[in-house]
């Protein structure tokens, strides 16, 4: 069976809005920063910010977030936006930070319906992420703790994970390969009978529709991070192709990681 997963004009344009790179902002209130020194504090945009814990101003856990700490709600920060996944609906929304002090701006939603403990998750971190919250970064690379201290007291923590840009040093590059259901055996210097993905590139054009293959299919000496491939599935994935800058002597300079599966078909075929 086909399952026909092409939504790559869409996703694309939502990914640009909520995930691009980020660069200091103007414009933020003047407050003092929580934390030692701003300038040596790790970049919000560096990290994905996790999160692990949620209490109202006099201590007290909100029972609201806590299926947040539970499906692990994230916080990603991009050039102008901040993302927020893990609830039940994705938010994203206009944020500045500068001097200690993050400033986000009204958020937007996706509009799914699902169980009440999750639309209240939503709805909790909505009313808390809002307006001036006070900041402070301790620990340091490559798992600092970011505290955001809401306008009512309540203190969010959230543990950072370095994003694949961080990790290897540069930008990453958006590609698609199509990955045959079968693996075939490849030469391997450390693994005998190794088994590598057949890849082949696949494009498409600005409105999404894919374009004549000109790729011919060959072995991949590597993994894609993120991607578990199943025997008899054929893919199409939307991966970010990373330069790893000082990469270690037995790695490879390139890495991949996946963005999306864009297409899946479970007959194999194609």
């Amino acid at each position: 069976m086909k399952q026909n997963l092409l939504l790559v004009a869409v996703c694309a344009a939502l990914l640009q809005a909520c995930t691009s790179a980020s660069t200091p902002h103007e414009g933020s209130p003047s407050m003092p920063a929580t934390s030692a020194t701003v300038a040596t504090q790790p970049a919000l945009p560096a990290y994905y910010w996790t999160l692990v814990s949620a209490t109202d101003a006099s201590g007290k856990p909100i029972a609201a977030l806590a299926k947040g700490v539970e499906r692990k709600l994230r916080l990603t920060f991009g050039e102008q936006n901040l993302n927020i996944s893990g609830g039940c609906n994705g938010q994203f929304g206009g944020y500045s930070y500068q001097d200690g002090v993050l400033k986000v701006q009204s958020l937007a939603s996706t509009l799914m319906a699902c169980e009440k403990s999750l639309m209240d998750l939503d709805a909790q971190i909505g009313r808390l992420l809002k307006g001036d919250l006070r900041t402070a970064i301790s620990g340091q690379t490559p798992e600092p703790v970011l505290q955001l201290t809401t306008q009512d007291g309540a203190v969010l923590k959230f543990q950072g994970e370095a994003t694949p840009e961080t990790r290897y040093g540069s930008k990453g590059e958006i590609k698609f390969l199509e990955v045959a259901a079968k693996t075939v055996k490849c030469s391997h210097p450390l693994i005998p009978n190794y088994q590598c993905l057949q890849v082949r590139e696949r494009r498409y054009d600005d409105a999404g529709l894919q374009l004549p293959t000109q790729d011919t299919w060959h072995p991949l000496y590597q993994s894609i991070e993120g991607y578990e491939h199943q025997d008899g599935v054929r893919n199409v994935l939307r991966v970010k192709q990373y330069a790893w800058k000082n990469a270690p002597a037995d790695a490879p300079s390139q890495v991949y990681v996946l963005d999306l599966v864009v297409e899946q078909d479970a007959s194999g075929k194609r």
